[in-house]
């Protein structure tokens, strides 16, 4: 556990000093319970006395979102307020700026698509939570290359009047952020470059600024102070604090599209009625970006005015061709981007029959798109049907593989021979999987992502020497700690290195930005626990529960069924708390099991359970469950014939009757030979107890 002296709360050990502004000192943090590291900041005066008295309280403490730090809590120590924050690894975009120069329009692009998109989240919250400071010291650039929008005001979720108050970043506030006029001239005037001239008289700029200056902050501010600081990652230049000496981005020698050029302007418009109102707004404007281009525009006007000539046409049975093909690409890439959107969307929401519909439909409209196929696979992974993803990506391989014609495709290609490769790692296909993360490889070298799954999957093959070689390639990619100690500890597991391995995954724990790739490590870990034996049950069960404390039941269900698991084993090596811990068992699996989560072998497991709780009837109920479910199974029929003779041997000899569980015995056994089952010693077992009743004349 890390060291350091001062406390706050009895739960956050502070490690070090990591800033300083004026709204107090800022530490690295060690929050002891969730074993995590944690950003302590004190806030400012004007909150004190405010935070246990407002509902904003409960709106920031549930602020969960991909681009923004999670807040823990909020803190009233002698006096002085404190905000506890996630600890977000990585530089700021200020240091990138200082080490880069400038981005090009792909990264930026995509970065500013993720703070809208967090910007959307938090102006939709209510109240609505306005930032009041983006530039790009308060944007961490993570070790895989997303953003974490950081340092957002907190005293503006607790007293709107507050909002007039707000600290000033020159270059990236908008006008409206300046108290008065004359306080912005005086700032102008003392930050001017020598050699420029001051101004001496009021310009039409200065006019407006004087009729904004003072209305305080809101969305709107958070839109300028975010097209401002878009600005300064395109052209390496910050925007001038005299705003009428801002040089327009259009007119610097750099690759921007018209589109995103427009974007960028209409962001830092000075008057706030001219800008995009709120996050949401600009996100919808971000995600049709094609449909700001001129060529683009100069194709609706002509649509509008065609519209009969273009009826006629169809009518007739003619293709129109004379409306420029390249402008009707571009509206067609829009739609197309927009279904996948959607597509995306509805498979992380879990919706995956609507996703697989709307995706049938984007064939038909779009035939033939490698991305589509890439969707498809990514749904069928989702939803666990591995051996249909196998299926699926082979056949989209052998048709498809010749006709990559562009960057973006190869990138889909990558992602197919990876979703491939993933569902063969699911089937403990090992060889098979290596070779789809090679030919990921090859379609894209820079995805560190690729190289970890191969060293895994080399890991699991036993070729150690090779797994090192892939994982250090995947560090010199960057890789990130999370995924970097993930890997390690697969290495370990494979070794045979079981304690070693808990450790490194321990570390994924606490390294993980994502909560999807936290739940991965949170399972591994519990799994080398698990094969340390009896020793180690008690450390996963408490690794565990805190992880269904932490995630909740909806987004955990592999976890909880690894709790329910964990608790079965203590309960059998622990004679003294057997009845407790069998019983924690069966309400996990019971839970997952009315929520719609029925595997067979959870099934199986809950069946076990109620035999050794001594509830037989449930348990013959729950097997035959199976046995019609997957009446292919020999093993449902095995743990029948168990049962049964478990009852049996409950009652006096002369009530005893075998009947049915030779019944049992013989359906198993013709299952278990007609499909070729390997070698179980429990049908080995069931067969001597055959023979045995047959000797003592329990069977006729």
């Amino acid at each position: 556990m890390p060291g350091g002296k001062i406390k706050l709360n009895d739960t956050y050990t502070l490690i070090r000093k990591i800033g300083a502004g004026g709204g107090g000192v800022v530490y690295q943090a060690y929050h002891e319970r969730l074993q995590t590291y944690v950003v302590v900041k004190q806030i400012k005066e004007q909150v004190k006395g405010r935070i246990y008295d407002r509902a904003e309280v409960d709106i920031l403490k549930r602020l969960k979102h991909t681009y923004l730090p999670r807040v823990y809590d909020f803190l009233e120590i002698n006096g002085n307020v404190f905000t506890v924050m996630d600890y977000i690894p990585g530089i700021s975009l200020a240091q990138a700026l200082e080490k880069n120069g400038h981005f090009s329009q792909k990264d930026v692009f995509m970065w500013a698509h993720q703070l809208a998109e967090a910007l959307k989240y938090l102006h939709e919250q209510v109240p609505p939570i306005i930032h009041s400071d983006i530039k790009p010291a308060n944007i961490m650039l993570t070790p895989e290359g997303n953003i974490c929008l950081i340092d957002f005001n907190i005293s503006l979720a607790f007293d709107q009047g507050m909002r007039t108050s707000t600290g000033i970043s020159l270059g990236y506030s908008p006008p409206e952020q300046y108290c008065n006029f004359k306080f912005y001239d005086e700032k102008r005037q003392r930050s001017q470059v020598s050699g420029t001239g001051l101004h001496t008289k009021r310009t039409q700029t200065d006019n407006l600024i004087a009729n904004v200056a003072g209305r305080g902050v809101d969305e709107r501010s958070d839109i300028y102070s975010l097209g401002a600081t878009l600005y300064h990652l395109l052209t390496g230049v910050k925007p001038s604090v005299d705003y009428e000496a801002v040089i327009p981005i259009t007119a610097y020698d750099i690759k921007l599209s018209e589109g995103f050029g427009t974007v960028i302007k209409k962001m830092m418009m000075l008057d706030p009625e001219y800008r995009y109102q709120n996050g949401g707004q600009l996100l919808y404007v971000l995600d049709h970006i094609y449909e700001l281009d001129g060529e683009y525009q100069q194709y609706i006007k002509r649509r509008k005015g065609a519209k009969y000539l273009i009826s006629a046409l169809y009518a007739a049975g003619v293709l129109v061709t004379g409306l420029g093909w390249g402008i009707m690409k571009k509206e067609t890439i829009v739609a197309y981007n927009r279904e996948m959107q959607q597509a995306e969307k509805l498979i992380n929401e879990g919706d995956f029959s609507q996703a697989g519909i709307l995706l049938q439909d984007v064939e038909k409209e779009f035939p033939h798109r490698i991305r589509t196929c890439e969707k498809e696979m990514f749904r069928l992974y989702s939803m666990g049907k591995y051996n249909e993803v196998i299926r699926y990506g082979k056949d989209v391989i052998n048709n498809q593989f010749n006709q990559i014609s562009n960057f973006s495709e190869k990138d889909s290609m990558g992602n197919i021979f990876y979703l491939l490769g993933n569902a063969y790692l699911e089937e403990e296909d090992n060889v098979n999987a290596a070779q789809c993360f090679s030919k990921a490889i090859k379609q894209n070298q820079e995805n560190s992502i690729y190289f970890c799954n191969l060293a895994i999957s080399l890991a699991k093959m036993g070729d150690i020497s090779q797994a090192e070689d892939v994982l250090r390639e995947a560090e010199e990619l960057g890789l990130g700690k999370d995924l970097f100690y993930m890997v390690q500890g697969e290495i370990a597991f494979a070794k045979g290195e079981d304690q070693q391995a808990a450790e490194y995954f321990y570390s994924s724990i606490l390294a993980a930005e994502s909560i999807e790739l936290k739940q991965r490590a949170v399972l591994l870990c519990a799994q080398a626990y698990e094969r340390l034996g009896n020793t180690a049950v008690d450390q996963e069960i408490k690794l565990l529960e805190q992880a269904v404390n932490e995630f909740g039941l909806e987004s955990s269900m592999h976890i909880c069924e690894q709790l329910a698991d964990a608790y079965a084993r203590k309960a059998q090596s622990e004679d003294t708390f057997a009845s407790e811990f069998y019983l924690k068992a069966l309400e996990e699996f019971q839970e997952l099991y009315n929520r719609g989560y029925s595997t067979r072998q959870m099934m199986e497991n809950i069946a076990v359970l109620y035999q050794q709780m001594d509830q037989l009837a449930e348990a013959e109920s729950m097997l035959k469950q199976i046995a019609e479910k997957y009446p292919k199974d020999y093993r449902s029929y095995k743990r029948l014939a168990f049962l049964e003779a478990d009852k049996q041997q409950k009652k006096e000899n002369e009530e005893r009757d075998y009947e049915k569980m030779d019944e049992f015995i013989e359906k198993a056994q013709f299952l278990y030979e007609e499909n070729k089952a390997e070698a179980d010693i429990e049908m080995q077992m069931l067969e001597k107890m055959r023979e045995e009743l047959n000797e003592g004349g329990w069977l006729e």
